[in-house]
């Protein structure tokens, strides 16, 4: 469930915005026609251009999901899909293009680099912050898909929440492939028809175990 609200809050990124598009718990419904959602039932929310864009989706932090087994972001969502068979490598591309995640750093402005389950250095990202709070870093960075690739140095790929119901990780090359994408291969993957994007390349693994590692392209 979506609705629009009006804020005189503003971003550092984009400074004052007046309209944006909530995302909605989808196990919230208002008593009241008019009754306004509370915070913590706001899974995040788009910023609404004058020309009625949309921006990247941003996670609310203060988001706490009705079960514990609901995805706390689109992304997160999106990965859970693939993961059971139900989405394709486009549906990623797509909705990681349009979302903003948090890299863990390390405190002197380098992303925190660990070891996945199976043995590959990775930038650690949260897509939401049920994901944020598994993770002991010193600080965090809210980044775009261009700024998450920039960070990447070669051979490092992204292991996305770490110790949740779909954590993966997904290769720098994945990821620079879905940010390289033009328009025409967009509305490509918007339309009917898309099997397997640019080549997926994701290793799932059993939270808490190894796992083997599964690519393919």
């Amino acid at each position: 469930m979506a609705t629009m609200t009006e804020t005189n809050e503003g971003t550092p990124a984009e400074g004052p915005l007046e309209n944006w598009f909530l995302l909605m718990d989808p196990a919230w419904s208002p008593a009241a026609e008019n009754d306004a959602p509370p915070v913590e039932a706001v899974v995040g929310l788009w910023p609404v251009a004058e020309d009625g864009g949309l921006g990247k989706f941003r996670a609310n932090p203060e988001y706490v999901p009705a079960d514990e087994h609901s995805p706390s972001d689109p992304l997160d969502a999106v990965l859970r899909l693939v993961l059971q068979g139900r989405a394709e490598a486009g549906h990623i591309q797509l909705v990681v293009r349009e979302t903003l995640v948090d890299v863990a750093m390390n405190g002197d402005g380098r992303p925190l680099v660990t070891r996945s389950p199976d043995d590959v250095p990775c930038v650690v990202v949260a897509t939401g912050e049920p994901h944020r709070r598994r993770v002991a870093a010193p600080d965090w960075r809210r980044v775009d898909l261009a700024e998450l690739t920039a960070l990447l140095a070669d051979g490092v790929d992204v292991l996305f929440n770490p110790g949740g119901p779909a954590a993966v990780r997904l290769t720098g090359d994945f990821l620079r492939e879905s940010l390289a994408l033009d328009e025409a291969q967009v509305a490509e993957l918007y339309g009917p028809g898309e099997q397997d994007g640019a080549g997926l390349r994701v290793v799932p693994w059993e939270p808490g175990a190894a796992g083997r590692a599964q690519e393919s392209d």
